[in-house]
This record gives C-alpha cells, structure tokens and sequence, in this order.
C-alpha cells in the first residue's frame, strides 16, 4: 500500500511538472494612444430610422412620398424626427455624389417634430447623405439619381 502511495505522488509530481506556468502579462495598451493611432476615428452606429429620404413632406415635414430614385432638377427631401432629441439642438446634412465630392452642406436647429433638409441635384449618380446631430453621425441616407 505504502508502494501505491508513493507511485501516486510521484505521477501527480510529474504531472504537475509539466504543467505551464502563469501566462505572463501581455504589453497594456493606453486607450489614449489607441484612439490617438486611429487618427480620431470612432466607430459610429446609425439608426435606420434616424432620417428618411422622399420626394415630398407634409406640413409637419415628414416625409409624404418615399422615394429613393429621382430625376435630375427634381427635389430631394431628407427628414430627421425629431422625437428623444432637444428643441435647439443643431442638425447637419452632408450630400456626397458618388465621385466622393461634397455637394451640399447644410445645418439647421431642431424647432419642431422634424428638421427637413431639400437639394436639388444636378448630376446623376449614388448620393450619400450624411445627417449629424450635435456634431454626431446619426443617419446615412442613400438615392439615386438619372
């Protein structure tokens, strides 16, 4: 028995030998410099429902006739709703054109239930307008124009 005992330990000995150790602490990387090495990029999430795209609003401002393909010289109209967000707060829209070119840029403050944007493009292509509320992307709105 006494045998059999000190097998075991032995075998539990040398099984413990061949264990790794503690993994050792990897570099910690400051959150500052992470962010600084992104050159000011943060990941942004949208709300599908955070503006919409027509070609017609209503006398609130909310958009009457959805529509996601125009003409060219016909009238774009982009509505943010106003609901969770402050009276007085400033919304931006950014209309780019497929060619990466800024077309229009414009800000107004929130007075009502929505803030109505309108543009009247000239060139067909893929628009990509970009809406922000206090200085932060909240919406990313997409037609096309022929």
């Amino acid at each position: 028995m006494q045998r059999l005992t000190v097998a075991l330990l032995i075998a539990c000995g040398l099984a413990a030998c061949n264990r790794k150790g503690p993994e050792l602490p990897t570099e910690v990387k400051d959150p500052a410099e992470e962010s600084a090495g992104r050159e000011g990029v943060d990941t942004v999430t949208v709300d599908p429902n955070g503006a919409f795209v027509g070609a017609a609003v209503d006398g609130n401002g909310e958009i009457a006739t959805p529509q996601r393909e125009f003409k060219a010289g016909d009238t774009v109209y982009i509505s943010v709703p106003s609901k969770g967000r402050k009276i007085g707060s400033q919304v931006e829209v950014f209309w780019f054109h497929d060619d990466g070119k800024s077309r229009k840029d414009e800000a107004k403050r929130i007075e009502g239930p929505f803030t109505v944007f309108e543009f009247k493009p000239a060139d067909a292509g893929q628009y990509n307008t970009e809406v922000d509320v206090n200085g932060r992307p909240i919406a990313l709105v997409e037609f096309a124009v022929q």
